[in-house]
């Protein structure tokens, strides 16, 4: 089995930070099947379809912050693998993209 540069060989847990270009304190949601569901960051990352976050406009601290409106913007960021800073390019899944996904795709390129 090869070595995974992300996980520590002493100890399970990961080696290093997991790359997240969005807002991570705003709700991330992904598109399954047509209807939307909140997600956390991790699995948002790792979604291949539509995702979306919705954040406040600004930050403001006390009670005015109830009259602040949220916004909601699709994402187009980058896919990565799960668990993994391996950035996925390919067809839109419309499901979450694995590490062992990636193996099967370089071999599959491999043997053509």
């Amino acid at each position: 089995m090869a070595r995974d540069p992300h996980m520590n060989s002493g100890r399970e847990g990961r080696k290093i930070r997991l790359h997240e270009p969005f807002n991570c304190a705003g709700v991330m949601e992904v598109c399954m099947d047509g209807k939307w569901y909140r997600t956390t960051s991790g699995w948002f990352r790792s979604f291949s379809g539509p995702r979306r976050i919705s954040a406040p406009e600004r930050v403001v601290q006390g009670i005015e912050s109830l009259s602040i409106p949220v916004v909601t913007k699709e994402y187009h960021g980058p896919v990565f693998a799960m668990d993994t800073n391996f950035q996925y390019i390919g067809p839109v899944l419309n499901g979450y993209v694995k590490k062992e996904m990636l193996n099967e795709a370089r071999d599959a390129s491999m043997l053509d």
